[in-house]
């Protein structure tokens, strides 16, 4: 899958966009700010409500209220990671395309955005409130998926080289 994908990423490496993103240090500063201000928003959203799930947030409310209340806040949370995660993509393509935690990141970021629109979204919306194992587990797993695709992340700039190789960081 990997391989087959390589034509894309060095034809979008390539693109205006491509050129003008790597060609400018402010613009690839703002998407890379906009973008993790952008994971805040989600990330602190989503672990506001998973903490209350797991009776640790907010005890006043039921989960149902604090989701409705912070989901403005989650969307745009997450359609700024959307809008500027190809930005940043742009300006670094091969270099994501070589970097083995970017697809660690992507292999996480499908099953997490499906889990948080499917399952964690009943549980969150259940009237009445889901409680005891099940509404901990599903915190737990939307937690563990959310910043799994943040440290995942982290390490594309932190390693950034394919471990597939005996050259990686683990192995000069």
């Amino acid at each position: 899958m990997r391989q087959s994908l390589q034509p894309f990423f060095y034809w979008y490496g390539h693109t205006p966009l491509a050129n003008m993103m790597s060609n400018s240090k402010v613009l690839i500063a703002s998407a890379q700010i906009a973008h993790l201000l952008g994971m805040t928003l989600l990330l602190g959203t989503i672990m506001m409500v998973d903490l209350t799930l797991l009776g640790f947030g907010i005890k006043r409310y039921p989960v149902s209220r604090v989701a409705k209340e912070l989901a403005p806040w989650t969307a745009a949370g997450l359609v700024i990671m959307f809008v500027t995660g190809p930005l940043n993509l742009a300006s670094e393509a091969m270099k994501c395309y070589d970097a083995t935690f970017f697809w660690i990141k992507m292999g996480l970021l499908v099953p997490a955005v499906l889990f948080y629109f499917t399952v964690h979204r009943r549980v969150r919306m259940a009237d009445p409130p889901v409680s005891g194992f099940r509404a901990r587990l599903v915190a737990c797993v939307s937690l563990t998926l959310w910043f799994g695709i943040a440290l995942a992340a982290k390490f594309i700039g932190f390693v950034g080289d394919d471990l597939r190789q005996p050259a990686g960081i683990f192995f000069n």
